[in-house]
């Protein structure tokens, strides 16, 4: 069976769909003999409709389960069978039984979060979910600073104050602010396939592929 990401949050605009796309980009680019699915679970079904309008089709494919109701995750884990990999879009809220069917059936849960004390305090609330479904387990879970200015005092003090007395570690990788992330979900395609040429495509590229590697690193499957 594949193994199975989950990209969670319960605040809204955190990036979650476009980070969840974007690493489907990054493992399919990596390894074109890969079978990726995106899973949204989200009523918003922002994952499925981005999908659905690009001029090419996506390297990997994108299925709706938002109304899949408590056999959510018996879902999730039946389709991983067929796949190497699936990366999970969840919705904006740990109050939704979407959020939890999904962790419970994760092998692993990347949390995005940006540097201002709004979205620590609520990644502090999805790491208490995390905490709850799946234990401490460092190689369960971890966070990755999205739209960020890593020069910042505030990006600094945030890190700093998310590594208090949290189990799970903070990815070195980081997610700039970047227009071609907002544009590659508005025309269906992802920084590995949206035009060639656009500027900030390439340390985009790298950003979202560190991001990748960096996870199967924290489960055991990279070096």
């Amino acid at each position: 069976m594949g193994k199975i990401f989950a990209v969670a949050n319960q605040k809204g605009g955190a990036g979650k769909t476009t980070i969840a796309l974007n690493l489907a980009g990054a493992y399919t680019y990596d390894d074109p003999e890969l079978k990726v699915l995106v899973i949204d679970t989200d009523s918003q079904n922002t994952s499925v409709r981005s999908s659905g309008v690009g001029e090419e089709p996506l390297p990997f494919l994108v299925a709706g389960l938002a109304g899949a109701g408590k056999g959510l995750g018996r879902q999730i884990t039946t389709m991983a069978r067929d796949y190497d990999l699936v990366l999970v879009d969840c919705p904006p809220s740990v109050d939704n039984p979407n959020t939890e069917n999904v962790v419970q059936v994760a092998d692993f849960v990347l949390v995005p979060m940006d540097a201002s004390p709004a979205d620590a305090w609520s990644t502090e609330g999805m790491l208490r979910l995390v905490r709850r479904v799946i234990g401490p387990d460092p190689k369960r879970c971890g966070i990755v600073f999205n739209r960020v200015n890593t020069k910042t005092v505030a990006y600094a003090e945030i890190r700093e104050a998310m590594g208090e007395d949290n189990p799970y570690p903070i990815l070195k990788s980081t997610i700039s602010l970047r227009e071609v992330y907002k544009s590659s979900v508005g025309t269906g395609t992802t920084v590995f396939t949206a035009i060639k040429g656009q500027r900030s495509n390439k340390p985009a590229r790298e950003e979202i592929m560190n991001v990748a590697m960096e996870m199967l690193q924290i489960i055991g499957l990279a070096e």
